[in-house]
């Protein structure tokens, strides 16, 4: 395999080249997860491992923006991310280097850094009575804790990953990719995917993932809906391994990707006027009055997988058309976000399990959140990276 990318001077190159308005993107996006994460703390009728008292329906359609696209997209750029990463690096190595970056994160996260989320929500919903804080994180992760008995997630384990989630799907669609990349990359198939790359119409990456995406959630979502247990989540599995595909596969098309900031007007357009529907929708709108009830369903679902969609396309677009060079800026943010990803939703919960019973008021409490999650973020990257061995746990890596 290394040998046909080297003989291939069309391989060498995207090997060697970088989409910096993916590393800008992948900043921002994870960047709006911290934000959106404080948002859930007051969505008003969104469930949340802790709420606090003051909610706003506002904001909870404010939401409905990201809550379309928000991990999708982390996806989409996960997926172009191995596709280079596949590209220049052996065979052995990429699985050398990918399964300790997620695998450690994740397994650290489980045993650490989520345990004062479940305490918090244990706690303040009334599910296990355990007000000392290292009494519980002992009985967490004592498998046989008589506290835990009734709680397990993980068979006879009451681990959990919360908003690490993330961390083991994007592991096992790195680790399909990488297990069929050989035999895909075969020089057999060179020839196909070169006329694939020069001769796919914009029009099938416009409709045909919102048309596949549509089937999966008709085939799917009712009997399988989103729960992140893993094992049985084939509905949020069918739909996040779609995008990491199309991720891996649109980078490796230059005539089409280089194409979407021409158009980025034409799907902001569309995005906004999606949006406005999904608005519409979600506070009771029903389009029943003028189609009969299977064709209204059938616009609902279609209008509701193609705002995603659109509005992918489009921050993609915007992104190629502003963010055409890279600062020291980027290159500070996007060393440390994984870090910040791992870290953000505990310091929001924690933080606001400490602030939301001072009754400080719908504006002076997110705003205290908001500011202590960002600080809280900036100071554990600054000291993860010099502590020796640490960084391994919150996916830093070295200069």
């Amino acid at each position: 395999m290394a040998h046909a990318i080297s003989s291939n001077p069309a391989s060498q190159h995207f090997a060697s080249s970088r989409l910096v308005e993916l590393d800008w993107l992948r900043v921002l996006v994870f960047g709006l997860l911290i934000f959106y994460h404080v948002g859930m703390l007051y969505a008003e009728g969104w469930g949340y491992h802790y709420k606090s008292s003051y909610s706003s329906k506002l904001l909870t359609n404010f939401m409905l923006w990201s809550n379309q696209w928000r991990m999708s997209l982390l996806f989409l750029i996960s997926g172009a991310a191995v596709s280079f990463l596949l590209a220049k690096q052996s065979w052995w190595r990429f699985i050398a280097q990918r399964v300790p970056l997620l695998l450690l994160p994740l397994v650290f996260g489980m045993l650490v850094i989520v345990v004062p989320q479940v305490y918090v929500e244990a706690n303040s919903k009334g599910i296990i009575d355990c007000p000392n804080f290292w009494h519980f994180w002992y009985a967490y992760i004592d498998q046989s804790s008589p506290e835990f008995a009734q709680h397990k997630t993980i068979g006879s384990m009451q681990l959990t990953w919360n908003h690490l989630w993330f961390l083991p799907y994007l592991l096992a669609y790195s680790l399909i990719i990488w297990a069929v990349y050989p035999l895909v990359m075969s020089p057999s198939l060179l020839p196909l995917w070169r006329w694939i790359a020069n001769h796919t119409s914009m029009w099938v990456v416009v409709i045909l993932p919102i048309i596949i995406s549509y089937a999966l959630g008709k085939w799917l979502d009712d009997k399988y809906p989103v729960t992140l247990d893993f094992v049985h989540d084939w509905f949020n599995h069918a739909r996040s391994l779609l995008v990491f595909l199309i991720g891996f596969i649109l980078v490796r098309m230059p005539l089409i990707w280089n194409r979407f900031a021409s158009l980025r007007w034409y799907f902001l357009l569309i995005a906004t006027f999606t949006y406005a529907y999904i608005l519409f929708s979600y506070n009771g709108g029903s389009l029943n009055g003028l189609f009969d009830d299977i064709i209204a369903k059938t616009i609902n679902s279609l209008f509701w997988t193609a705002n995603g969609w659109f509005w992918m396309l489009s921050l993609i677009a915007w992104a190629q058309y502003y963010f055409t060079s890279t600062n020291p800026v980027l290159r500070y943010l996007n060393r440390g976000v994984f870090c910040f990803y791992i870290l953000h939703q505990t310091l929001i919960i924690v933080v606001a399990y400490w602030l939301v019973p001072k009754q400080l008021g719908g504006f002076v409490e997110p705003a205290l959140v908001i500011v202590s999650v960002i600080i809280g973020c900036l100071v554990g990257f600054e000291l993860v990276k010099r502590v020796p061995v640490l960084h391994l746990f919150f996916g830093v890596q070295r200069r």
